[in-house]
């Protein structure tokens, strides 16, 4: 069973969201709480799988409950502000929901929960060592064999043109792998190994928690204060970018040489 626990200061808003959770029958809401005090001393006392937590609470921002918590369960910001999402990835969240959270979405989140805790589970197995790994297959250069990428997770094979990757993202000690018209992929690698392999461009590094590869760049709309969102092949994204990643995605696609900040 995933215990979880409901952080939003609006009551009908969290009583809406565990209606949605009913549709999840390994889903259960073990305590409810409306701000940060309240969403830490039940933390502490229940120790819940995952937290759905809302941003903007009556005694501060859920962000503040983040450096109040240990041992730390996965989190999944629930919040009217899309605006959030870059720092919600900064700091390792599990997930990014808009409201009024879509349950076809929340699904996805729902399973992005079941295989963290089970890759959790299986981290801490005593005896074992972890199989899952990631290489690059194929001749970069022009003339060669199309290059691939290659994860292997948990006994089995997953290849790829490299091509179809269309974005990387840091969760934690781990980088999700998301391939075009197909699923994503959790590996116990960090986004660092990833940087190091990938041919650049297209792949570039546009903030510490995520990699796009440029040549899947369906859109990208630009926003007041120098933020924008982009959308990638195969249905993935708006993503909200901030201001230095924005300006990070901006000289690449102008051809100016990428400044660090």
């Amino acid at each position: 069973m995933l215990r979880v626990m409901l952080v939003d200061d609006e009551p009908p808003a969290r009583r809406g969201f565990r209606r949605l959770l009913q549709a999840h029958s390994d889903v259960e809401v073990v305590a409810e709480a409306g701000t940060v005090a309240e969403a830490r001393e039940q933390a502490d006392r229940l120790r819940p799988d995952a937290i759905f937590l809302d941003v903007e609470l009556t005694d501060g921002r859920g962000f503040d409950l983040l450096a109040q918590l240990s041992p730390m369960p996965a989190i999944v910001f629930v919040t009217a502000h899309d605006l959030y999402a870059v720092k919600a990835f900064d700091v390792s969240a599990l997930d990014f929901l808009l409201k009024p959270v879509d349950p076809q979405r929340l699904s996805v989140t729902i399973d992005r929960l079941r295989r963290h805790r089970l890759d959790a589970a299986r981290a801490e197995a005593p005896g074992r060592e972890r199989q899952d790994d990631a290489e690059l297959d194929g001749d970069p250069q022009p003339g060669g064999s199309q290059q691939r990428i290659h994860l292997r997770i948990d006994g089995k094979s997953v290849i790829a043109p490299l091509g179809t990757v269309a974005m990387l993202t840091a969760e934690a000690d781990f980088t999700r792998v998301f391939l075009k018209g197909a699923r994503d992929y959790l590996v116990c690698r960090l986004l660092r190994h990833f940087e190091a392999q990938l041919p650049k461009p297209p792949f570039v590094r546009i903030s510490r928690s995520l990699i796009v590869n440029l040549d899947q760049l369906e859109r990208v709309d630009w926003q007041d204060a120098g933020r924008c969102s982009v959308s990638l092949g195969g249905g993935i994204g708006p993503i909200a970018l901030g201001r230095i990643a924005a300006r990070r995605l901006r000289q690449c696609l102008e051809g100016e040489p990428m400044v660090r900040a």
